[in-house]
């Protein structure tokens, strides 16, 4: 069955319409929620979401526009637990550098020579890019590198000076800390 109901979720309900396209992991969670606004019940099925959406009343309507933001505010609390996940794992590779210099005595140079390679494959090629020529046959395959070496030169620098946005929030917290 064709279910052009999804076409009204995404001008009511636009968080949850996003969620619903795509192949999005999160289409469990906007059923779910399109369910318990129109159905009063979270394991509605899409056909009982397609009968109740020809059927709809503007409270209904009202009740996905509802159902909506408060969808919007749940995954803008998950965005917020996914920062704070990576923050930690950031800190934690952090940490294990320092427990692995406490222990050994020495640093880890494993970490700098990966690091120092891919900020050195980076610049070089950025380098080739701006005063060589390329083949044409083969410039998919550069810039497809050129994209994994850009990845990598961010997460070196986020590793060993860390984002200005992780920066400014500890200085928040620790400021906050104080005040107490």
């Amino acid at each position: 069955m064709d279910f052009p109901w999804r076409d009204i979720i995404k001008s009511v309900a636009p968080t949850i319409g996003t969620v619903l396209s795509g192949g999005n992991p999160l289409v469990g969670l906007g059923i779910k929620a399109i369910s318990t606004a129109l159905l009063g019940k979270s394991d509605g099925s899409e056909d009982e979401i397609a009968t109740a959406m020809q059927n709809a009343s503007s409270e209904d309507l009202l009740k996905l526009k509802t159902a909506d933001l408060t969808f919007k505010a749940e995954m803008a609390k998950i965005g917020l637990d996914e920062k704070k996940l990576a923050f930690e794992d950031t800190a934690s590779a952090r940490i294990r550098q320092v427990e692995h210099e406490k222990v050994t005595g020495k640093s880890d140079t494993n970490l700098y020579v990966l690091a120092w390679t891919v900020v050195a494959g980076f610049f070089g090629l950025m380098a080739l890019l701006c005063f060589a020529t390329l083949p044409t046959d083969s410039s998919g395959v550069v810039f497809m590198l050129f994209g994994a070496l850009a990845t990598g030169f961010g997460q070196v620098l986020g590793y060993f000076f860390g984002s200005s946005k992780s920066s400014s929030e500890k200085t928040a917290l620790l400021t906050d800390k104080k005040k107490q």
